[in-house]
């Protein structure tokens, strides 16, 4: 029998983008402007970046950017490594959040991606959409002191605006499933609980997470969604989930490990662990099972 107590003690590396390295730049001989950009040009880089990396996942987009970009937000897209740059908020005044409209998925960047999804599936790959979440997004469309502003003195614009959020996250997602992803990564870093508080998080960044994934719970079919470990242990901190470990054999690595957990019924979320790490072998093998409360 495994110890598994220690398992809680998830420390974050701080890296959420998926980097494009030079070496892959090279070899494919794609810019990485084309990689952010084009259906093809993203799902072959993200398969070389899943040989380099000896992984078993391909994953997509490499940026942050996406979904706020769909929503109106202003980004230079260049051949930057760290990728997509935000070039200036898009609101410049709390009122402005009410112009917010969902998300079109039927144009521009974030249909590139979700076609990118599909020219995978064809190749029988495992896929990973990365996506953010809505106090993430929110934060990339108008400056930090008017947003915490906004809480204070208009909490009901706020919620507003991330209610649109979380409601085109969530077409997102199943359009996300429909096309073949296995998993959904989510996360939604700006709303972490170290870094807006309990209260915030529970009223606020942390109540929407929970509100989206409720939601999703019932339309995953084979697929899953693997909760960033910060998401998932502060999840676990304020009640909106528990956890379990789902014990496997050893020598497996994390990423086919979680491919183990697709089409479990009794299986919708996982977490507790960083997803960047499944092309290691688990020295404690086991996928954290999430329920939400």
């Amino acid at each position: 029998m495994n110890d598994f107590s220690n398992q809680l003690d998830f420390i974050c590396s701080g890296e959420s983008m998926e980097l494009i390295p030079d070496s892959i730049v090279k070899n494919t001989g794609i810019p990485r402007s084309a990689a952010h950009t084009k259906k093809d040009s993203m799902a072959l880089v993200s398969d070389e970046m899943r040989k380099m990396d000896n992984d078993t996942l391909c994953r997509l987009p490499f940026c942050v950017t996406v979904e706020a970009e769909a929503i109106g937000g202003d980004f230079r897209i260049g051949e930057e490594k760290t990728g997509p740059v935000l070039q200036g908020y898009k609101y410049k005044k709390i009122e402005e959040l009410a112009d917010i409209k969902e998300i079109d998925l039927e144009k521009g960047r974030i249909k590139e991606v979700l076609d990118a999804v599909s020219l995978l599936k064809l190749k029988e790959k495992n896929v990973v959409l990365n996506v953010e979440g809505p106090f993430t997004i929110i934060a990339l469309l108008i400056d930090s002191m008017s947003l915490y502003k906004g809480i204070k003195n208009r909490r009901d614009l706020i919620e507003s605006t991330l209610q649109k959020i979380e409601d085109s996250l969530f077409k997102y997602i199943l359009e996300g499933v429909n096309k073949g992803a296995d998993i959904i990564s989510y996360a939604d870093p700006t709303g972490d609980l170290g870094l807006v508080g309990p209260k915030i998080y529970r009223e606020i960044s942390g109540k929407h997470s929970y509100n989206l994934l409720k939601r999703v719970e019932g339309h995953l079919d084979n697929s899953i969604i693997h909760l960033c470990g910060k998401t998932s242990i502060a999840f676990e901190k304020t009640g909106f989930c528990v956890s379990k470990p789902v014990e496997v054999e050893a020598g497996l690595t994390y990423g086919e490990a979680i491919i183990r957990m697709l089409g479990r019924s009794d299986i919708n979320f996982v977490g507790h662990r960083c997803l960047r790490s499944t092309p290691l072998i688990m020295k404690k093998p086991a996928v954290w099972k999430i329920e939400l409360a």
